[in-house]
């Protein structure tokens, strides 16, 4: 339950470790049940050394399920293709805006039809998707990266906000910060603490959550797509 070293080296001078690894285990001490598995808290760390961060993507909290959550921002392992029947919206939400933002759907396209679509165009699997993300330095964080109970919700966001300030200012000393997409309020809530290091204002971008349709698609403007957006500003493929 650590991360790598080129991340403890990276944040070391914002972060005591000693102290924060203990308090991290005198925290988790106090829970039952703790997602993801301590193993795999730190996991998005161990995808990309901290310079290969291009865009941050803020979440909420992990999925709350021990076989859902990896330590990854909107990864369910237990979905291995888009046919799969998912507990959530976040997945199936996703998968409607990127086909939206190829051409392939618009708001009012079921979720079934997309499916069928994903599967007929040969897309990428969800796994894949992560994957392809990761792999162009999106780095996807929840906000709390651990969850116990939703009646908890709160000690956890709170445990970890002096982690992510320490982290997003680590990262925004770089020569070039990166882009951070914002996804639902509680990541929105970082806003004013990104803004005060960052470079440009334009590197934030704010998008509703995945889990809302009505937030993260518009239902007045059936073909638009957060996706183009992120597209378009990060320079990064998503789709």
């Amino acid at each position: 339950m650590q991360l790598p070293l080129a991340w403890e080296t990276w944040l070391d001078q914002y972060i005591s470790f000693k102290q924060f690894y203990t308090d991290l285990e005198t925290f988790l001490n106090r829970f039952e049940i703790i997602i993801p598995k301590s193993e795999l808290i730190f996991n998005v760390f161990y995808k990309m050394r901290p310079e290969e961060v291009r865009c941050v993507l803020f979440g909420e909290d992990p999925y709350p399920r021990i076989t859902s959550a990896n330590g990854i921002a909107f990864w369910d392992v237990e979905i291995q293709h888009w046919d799969d029947k998912t507990n959530g919206n976040s997945l199936k939400n996703i998968l409607k805006g990127l086909l939206i933002a190829k051409g392939l759907a618009d708001y009012n396209t079921s979720i079934a039809e997309c499916r069928k679509i994903a599967r007929e165009n040969n897309f990428m699997s969800p796994p894949q998707l992560f994957e392809y993300w990761l792999g162009q330095g999106v780095f996807l964080i929840n906000t709390a990266l651990t969850f116990s109970s939703a009646v908890d919700k709160k000690k956890h966001f709170d445990f970890w906000r002096s982690f992510h300030s320490a982290l997003i200012h680590a990262l925004n000393v770089q020569k070039s910060s990166p882009y951070y997409v914002l996804w639902g309020r509680k990541a929105q809530q970082w806003e004013r603490t990104i803004s005060k290091t960052i470079d440009q204002q334009s590197k934030i971008i704010k998008q509703g959550h995945p889990t809302f349709i009505h937030q993260f698609l518009n239902p007045n403007k059936l073909t638009n797509s957060p996706f183009t957006e992120l597209q378009k500003k990060t320079g990064i493929k998503w789709f």
